[in-house]
């Protein structure tokens, strides 16, 4: 009983102590703005980080550094993250994305509203291929899990795509300005907030 009872507490030890390592020193950096548990503040344009793609969050935190990402005058939010990024070390980018790629976060359903009818079918056409039907993104295109970002977010985000503050061929990465392209295939506010509107609509499980 007794070197059970050690052998319990060796091993309790054991994996408070992995896991404590598992939390990357720099992850108070990100958790100013995006939220203890990775949950983002809509009210700071810091989207939610918990269960996100892992492969599309270490692509950002390059991007950013690299001077792809918030390069334009017009991103005050993406200007403000590439200046935290610039102060951060490359090999903490690894880490940190695979940190909270793994938190789990229940989220409150939204109801849904405007004309998701409409965004669906706009959605499926032209958005579905690289985010998957259900906006849950894919690791191997390395596309981000749509439904768990906030209307806001995601509005600016196709905003400056159109605008070309985010995606433009001068900075951004391949898939950048892919994305780019496809978000000039959304002609009028009205469709880009129905497509909105239906993201919000889905389950956003991770």
């Amino acid at each position: 009983m007794k070197v059970s009872f050690f052998t319990g507490v060796l091993l309790l030890a054991a994996t408070l102590h992995a896991q404590a390592e598992a939390i990357p020193a720099e992850v108070g950096t990100c958790t100013a703005c995006h939220g203890e548990q990775g949950q983002g503040n809509a009210q700071l344009g810091a989207p939610r980080l918990a269960g996100q793609q892992a492969e599309y969050l270490l692509d950002q935190l390059r991007h950013f550094k690299a001077g792809r990402r918030g390069y334009a005058a017009g991103d005050l939010h993406g200007a403000q993250m590439r200046g935290v990024v610039a102060a951060l070390d490359a090999r903490a980018f690894e880490p940190l994305a695979r940190y909270f790629s793994g938190l789990e976060l229940a989220v409150e359903a939204v109801p849904a509203t405007g004309d998701t009818g409409r965004g669906e079918v706009l959605y499926q056409g032209t958005c579905a291929a690289c985010h998957g039907p259900a906006a849950k993104g894919f690791a191997h295109l390395r596309t981000p899990n749509l439904s768990l970002l906030d209307a806001a977010y995601l509005e600016r985000q196709l905003t400056h795509y159109i605008r070309g503050v985010r995606g433009s061929e001068s900075h951004a990465g391949e898939l950048g300005v892919w994305m780019r392209g496809i978000s000039l295939q959304i002609g009028t506010d009205a469709e880009r907030k129905a497509i909105v509107d239906y993201i919000g609509s889905l389950e956003s499980g991770s």
